[in-house]
C-alpha cells in the first residue's frame, strides 16, 4: 500500500513521481495508492482518493491526518510505502518504507526570513516545531528510508541521528523519450514550479528585471501555481513594480504535454530556489535540451555540474541569476556544451532503474 499527500492532477513533483513510480512497480507487485487529490486520479493500479471534494488542492495537515486514520485499520498489507512529508504515523506491526522527498527542518530554516506566498510556507514557529517532530517520528519508526537525493540523506543523518545504512538513496527519474526539443527557440526565459516561498521567484523577478534591460526582446513565463491553487498576486505586483509586467506570464497550471512543448522552445530554464532536494523540472529542461541555470544548493548541485550541464549561482542573488542569463543567450559555444552534456546526464537517471531500485528494496524490507 502506497500513500501520497498528492497525486496527478495535482500539480507537484512529489505526484508526478509517484506517478511514474506505480506505473513500474504495479508490474511486480499488488498495488493500491491511497492520495488527495482533485479531479479523477488514474492509473493501471487501484487508487482510493481521499479527497471526495473538487478542490484544487486537498490540505496537506489534513491529508496526513486521514492517512493515520488508515493506516490503523486492520489490513493484510505487508508494506506500506510512505511518500507523505510529515506523515501521522501509527506503530504497527507492518513494515513501513518511507521517501523523504524534502526534509523539512532544512526547508524551515531556507524559509526564515522570507515571506509566505503558499500555504505551504508554514513558518509558525509551533507549526513547525510539530512538523519536524513528526518528521522524525516517521524516519524512526521506518524501517528503511529512501531519499532523493544524498543532500537530503546527508539532512536525515545530521539532524535527526539515523544511522547511514537506513537511507538509500534512490533519485528522481526522467523519461527523455516524452520530451520533445523545438528546431528553433524562442526569446523566451522559463520557470516551472510550485509559487512558495522556498522557490525564490522574486529573485528571479528583479534578475530578469536587469537583464531584459539589455535585451528587451526577451520574455518571462512562469508556469505553475501556489499550493491552494492560483496565481500569487505578490508576484505580479512585484513585477508592475519593477517595470515589466507586460514581459511576463503568469500561466497558473497547465496540462504536462502543453508544459512540455514550452519547455521545448524556452531558451532557458531557470531554477533559483532557496531551498530544494532534488530539482526534477532540471533534468526534463536537459532533456528538452534547454539550459539550465539553478541554485548551487541540495541536490540541484547532484544534477548540475557547472560550466559543463548547466550554470550554478548562489542562492538569493538576482545579479548573479542575471548574469548567468547573459551568459546563456549570448554565448552560442557555451550553450552547445551545456545541451550537449545535459543529454548525457539524463541518461543517467532512467525511471525503470528507479522502479527496480525500489523494488530490491521493497524485497529487503520484507524479507
Amino acid at each position: 500500500m502506497m500513500f501520497s499527500s498528492e497525486y496527478p492532477p495535482c500539480w507537484g513533483g512529489v505526484g508526478r513521481h509517484v506517478q511514474d513510480l506505480c506505473r513500474r512497480v504495479c508490474e511486480h507487485v499488488e498495488l493500491k495508492l491511497v492520495t488527495a487529490t482533485f479531479g479523477r486520479p488514474t492509473g493501471l493500479f487501484e487508487i482510493d482518493n481521499i479527497a471526495k471534494i473538487h478542490v484544487r488542492s486537498f490540505p496537506l495537515l489534513l491529508t496526513q491526518y486521514m492517512v493515520g486514520v488508515r493506516l490503523k485499520r486492520p489490513s493484510r498489507t505487508q508494506l506500506i510505502h510512505v511518500h507523505v512529508p510529515h506523515a501521522f504515523i501509527p506503530r504497527m506491526d507492518r513494515r513501513i518504507l518511507s521517501t523523504f522527498h524534502v526534509v523539512w527542518a532544512q526547508y524551515a530554516d531556507a524559509l526564515k526570513h522570507q515571506p509566505a506566498i503558499s500555504l505551504f510556507d508554514l513558518q509558525h514557529p509551533t507549526i513547525n516545531r510539530h512538523l519536524i517532530a513528526v518528521e522524525r517520528k516517521l524516519a524512526e519508526l521506518s524501517n528503511a528510508i529512501i531519499a532523493v537525493s544524498q543532500s537530503v540523506k546527508d539532512e536525515l543523518v545530521a539532524r535527526y541521528g539515523l544511522a547511514k545504512e537506513k537511507i538509500h538513496v534512490i533519485p528522481n527519474g526522467v523519461n527523455p523519450e516524452i520530451f520533445c526539443p523545438a528546431e528553433s527557440r524562442e526569446n523566451l526565459i522559463l520557470y516551472v514550479g510550485r509559487q512558495t516561498a522556498h522557490k525564490g521567484l522574486p529573485y528571479l523577478l528583479r534578475a530578469f528585471a536587469e537583464f531584459s534591460k539589455s535585451h528587451e526582446q526577451y520574455r518571462l513565463m512562469l508556469i505553475g501555481e501556489r499550493l491552494e491553487g492560483g496565481v500569487d498576486r505578490s508576484l505580479v505586483r512585484l513585477s508592475e513594480a519593477l517595470g515589466f509586467r507586460n514581459k511576463v506570464k503568469f500561466t497558473g497550471r497547465l496540462p504536462e504535454d502543453e508544459v512540455r512543448k514550452i519547455m521545448g522552445q524556452a531558451n532557458c530554464l531557470v531554477l533559483p530556489s532557496l531551498a530544494e532536494s532534488f530539482g526534477m523540472t532540471v533534468l526534463e529542461a536537459m532533456a528538452s535540451e534547454t539550459p539550465v541555470v539553478a541554485t548551487g544548493i541540495g541536490g540541484i548541485r547532484e544534477i548540475v555540474r557547472d560550466g559543463l550541464n548547466g550554470l550554478l549561482v548562489p542562492p538569493a542573488d538576482s545579479k548573479a541569476l542575471a548574469t548567468s542569463l547573459e551568459r546563456i543567450v549570448s554565448d552560442m559555444k557555451l550553450r552547445r556544451r551545456l545541451v550537449e552534456e545535459g543529454k548525457k546526464t539524463c541518461k543517467d537517471f532512467s525511471w525503470d532503474k528507479v522502479a527496480e531500485r525500489t523494488l530490491a528494496l521493497y524485497r529487503q524490507v520484507c524479507s
